[in-house]
């Protein structure tokens, strides 16, 4: 018995993710304490920026060429690449 739950229609897997729930911050160089509003306004606003930077590479390697590369199974060498996708990718450069 597999521990996946199924997924339903417009749902995507996610390879890693942890729930937890932000009481209370602080400013590293005055020691005030933050708000719940400017404690979730900032980790928005790190999400956003994550969330940026994702899309940003998606958009720099997510084009035919390269999916055709990854998808050969060789790198430029003729070497096999590695099972896991994100060290074929770092092969690839």
């Amino acid at each position: 018995m597999g521990r996946k739950l199924p997924l339903a229609v417009g749902e995507t897997s996610r390879t890693a993710c942890a729930r937890g729930l932000l009481r209370r911050g602080m400013e590293e160089r005055t020691g005030e304490l933050l708000s719940a509003a400017v404690l979730a306004e900032r980790v928005g606003w790190a999400a956003d920026l994550v969330s940026g930077m994702a899309a940003s590479l998606l958009a720099a390697r997510w084009n035919t060429i390269d999916v055709d590369i990854l998808a050969s199974g060789e790198d430029a060498g003729g070497r096999k690449l590695p099972p896991n996708a994100w060290m074929a990718l770092r092969r690839l450069g």
